[in-house]
C-alpha cells in the first residue's frame, strides 16, 4: 500500500502535467435590489450591449491557457437586459412596456474577466468586471461606470459550475451598483441635474 504523501504527490504531478479543457459558462445574472415605487412607473428603455474586445471571458491556466478558455455559452446582452430591466422594475420604473418617450439606458459591458493565477495547478482566480451606462432624454444626459473585482483563493482548480458562479457572481455585484447609484435612478426617475 502506497504512503500517503507519496500518494498525493503522485496524484498533483498527474494533475499539474494535464492540460485544462475550455468551459462554456452561461450568464444569468439576477442582481438583488429593494423592490419601491422610487421610479414611479416613469418609463426606460433598456438597450444592452457587449462592448468587450474579445468573445471569451479569459484562459483556465494550466500548461496551455490558449486553449483552456472560457467563453460564454449564451446571449450575453440579453442576460444583461434581462437583468437589468428586472432590476428597474422591482423599483417601480416601467421597463418592460417602455412608451415612446422614455428615457434611454444603454448598459455596456466593456469587462468581464478571469484571470487565473501563474502556475500550472489553478488555485487563485480574480474575476472583474466593468458596466458604463449613458441614460438619455433629449439634451440632456447622465452616465456611470461601476466596476467589482473578486480575488478567489480554493484548494482546487474550479469546475465549470464554480467558475459560472464566480463570473456571474461579480456580473450581479456591478448590476447592483448600477441599480443602486442615487444619481443614476434620480435621472431615470425624471431629474435633469441629479
Amino acid at each position: 500500500m502506497m504512503p500517503r504523501t507519496l500518494l498525493a504527490l503522485l496524484t498533483a504531478t498527474l494533475l499539474s502535467a494535464c492540460g485544462l479543457s475550455p468551459q462554456v459558462v452561461n450568464l444569468a445574472p439576477s442582481p438583488a435590489v429593494e423592490s419601491t415605487n422610487l421610479g414611479a412607473n416613469r418609463p426606460v428603455s433598456v438597450l444592452a450591449r457587449d462592448a468587450r474586445e474579445k468573445d471569451e471571458f479569459g484562459s483556465r491556466g494550466g500548461i496551455y491557457p490558449e486553449t483552456s478558455l472560457i467563453r460564454p455559452g449564451n446571449d450575453v446582452p440579453k442576460a444583461l437586459y434581462d437583468a437589468v430591466t428586472a432590476g428597474l422594475q422591482a423599483q417601480g420604473f416601467n421597463a418592460y412596456n417602455p412608451t415612446d418617450d422614455a428615457t434611454g439606458l444603454e448598459v455596456r459591458l466593456t469587462e468581464l474577466s478571469y484571470t487565473p493565477g501563474e502556475g500550472n495547478l489553478v488555485n487563485r482566480v480574480q474575476v472583474s468586471a466593468t458596466v458604463e451606462a449613458i441614460a438619455s432624454r433629449p439634451q440632456v444626459e447622465h452616465t456611470g461606470r461601476y466596476q467589482s473585482s473578486v480575488t478567489h483563493d480554493m484548494p482546487l482548480t474550479p469546475s465549470a459550475s464554480r467558475n459560472e458562479e464566480m463570473i456571474n457572481d461579480v456580473l450581479e455585484r456591478t448590476l447592483v451598483r448600477l441599480l443602486n447609484d442615487p444619481k443614476m435612478l434620480s435621472f431615470l426617475a425624471g431629474n435633469d441635474e441629479p
